[in-house]
C-alpha cells in the first residue's frame, strides 16, 4: 500500500484532544489483589493521556477494591472505577465496561496479567499507519516465552477474513486479550454470554467475522499468568474431577457459529473447515479425558457432549480422523481415536 492509499489516521484527532481516547483498556477485577497493581502500572508506565483505563470490581472479597481506589486517586482522570453490587462474573464485567468505554479501540486485559514494555507504542504506530479494524499480538507465559497466536510473520494489513478466522482456529488462541478491536465492531449487539464459562470461544469468532481488515504483529504484548487460583487452572488442571456444568458450556461454546459463518461468508474453504473441526475435536478430546478420569456416577453420558460438539464442527469427527491421516497428523489422529474408544467404552459400562 502506498502512502497515497493509506486510510486516514484514526488517532490524530484524539492525540490533539485531551478528552478523546484513542484506546480503552478494560480490566475486570475479582480477587486480584496480588497482581492488580502490576497490571495497571504496566499500562500507565507506557500510556499517554488519551488511553482510558477502566477497572470494574466484581464484588472482590480481598483488597482489590481498595487497590482500585488508590490507583484512581494517584492517577486522576485516567482511571475510571466501576463496580457491580453483586458478583456477576467476567462476562458481565466486560459487558458493563463495553457499555461505557469511549476509546476508538478496545483492548481487554485480565487483572492477573500485564502489558509488556513497548506494547502501546507499537499498537499506536500500527493504528496510525495502517488503520485496521483488528490487531492481533502474541504473548509470553511462565516457562514458555513467546507464544504465537497466529500463523505467518504478519506485519502487514490484510483483508482476507477467511484467512483471519482460519488462522485463529489453527493456532487455537481465542483469548480476547490478544485482539484489539475497533469499538464499532462490538456495536450494541455483540456481548459476552453472561453466566457461562469459556466466553472467549463464543465471542471471539463472531468478533473476527465483523472485521473488514486486520494486522498481526509477531510480538509479545501481554504476559499471561495461569496461577493456582485462576479460572483456567480450576477447569483444565484439576485431576480426576469433571465439572458437569462447566463442561456442558464448553460443549456449547461454538454452537451456531458455523451457520453464521456460512451465511455471511459463503461456503467454507477446505482449510477453514479443517481447522475449525480440529479446534472442536481437540476440545472434545480434552473433555473426554476429564470425563473418564472422574469415576464418580454421572447422569449425562459422554455421547451427549460428543453430539453437541460434533454438531458445531463443519465436518464430522469421523471425516476429521481421515483428514488427520491424509495430512500426516498422526498424533492428532491417535488422540481422537482414543477419544472414540473412550466414548465406546463409556456406553458399554
Amino acid at each position: 500500500m502506498t502512502s497515497a492509499d493509506k486510510e486516514p489516521n484514526p488517532i490524530s484527532k484524539a492525540s490533539q484532544n485531551s478528552c478523546g481516547a484513542w484506546l480503552s483498556i478494560l480490566i475486570p477485577v475479582f480477587n486480584a489483589a496480588p497482581f492488580l497493581q502490576k497490571c495497571v502500572l504496566s499500562i500507565l508506565e507506557q500510556a499517554d493521556r488519551n488511553v482510558e483505563i477502566i477497572l470494574l470490581d466484581d464484588c472482590s472479597t480481598d483488597d482489590s477494591r481498595k487497590i482500585c481506589a488508590r490507583l484512581a486517586e494517584e492517577f486522576p482522570g485516567q482511571i475510571k472505577i466501576m463496580s457491580h453490587p453483586a458478583n456477576r462474573g467476567i462476562s458481565a464485567a466486560r459487558n458493563s465496561m463495553l457499555d461505557v468505554a469511549s476509546g476508538e479501540y478496545i483492548w481487554f486485559l485480565d487483572a492477573d496479567d500485564y502489558l509488556k514494555t513497548g506494547a502501546i507504542a507499537e499498537l499506536r504506530t500500527i493504528i496510525g499507519n495502517q488503520n485496521p479494524d483488528l490487531i492481533l499480538c502474541d504473548y509470553d507465559k511462565r516457562r514458555c516465552l513467546f507464544k504465537k497466536s497466529f500463523p505467518g510473520w504478519g506485519r502487514r494489513k490484510e483483508y482476507d477474513i477467511s484467512k483471519l478466522i482460519s488462522g485463529v482456529f489453527q493456532y487455537r488462541k481465542m483469548y480476547i486479550w490478544l485482539k484489539i478491536a475497533r469499538r464499532s465492531l462490538w456495536a450494541d449487539d455483540l456481548r459476552f454470554p453472561e453466566g457461562r464459562t469459556f466466553e472467549d470461544i463464543t465471542t471471539t469468532p463472531r468478533l473476527l467475522l465483523r472485521a473488514k481488515s486486520y494486522y498481526y504483529t509477531p510480538h509479545s504484548w501481554v504476559y499471561y499468568r495461569i496461577h493456582q487460583g485462576s479460572f483456567m487452572a480450576s477447569v483444565t488442571r484439576t485431576r480426576n474431577y469433571f465439572d458437569a456444568d462447566k463442561n456442558e458450556q464448553v460443549a456449547q461454546a461454538l454452537a451456531g457459529f458455523k451457520e453464521i459463518l456460512a451465511e455471511q461468508n459463503g461456503p467454507l474453504s477446505r482449510n477453514m473447515a479443517f481447522y475449525m473441526a480440529r479446534f472442536v475435536a481437540k476440545e472434545f478430546v480434552k473433555l473426554a479425558n476429564r470425563y473418564n478420569s472422574d469415576k464418580s456416577p454421572r447422569q449425562v453420558p459422554l455421547r451427549h457432549y460428543f453430539e453437541r460438539m460434533q454438531s458445531a464442527s463443519p465436518i464430522s469427527f469421523g471425516q476429521l480422523k481421515k483428514q488427520y491421516l491424509m495430512r500426516a497428523q498422526f498424533i492428532n489422529y491417535y488422540y481422537l481415536k482414543k477419544a472414540f474408544k473412550q466414548l465406546e467404552n463409556s456406553e458399554l459400562s
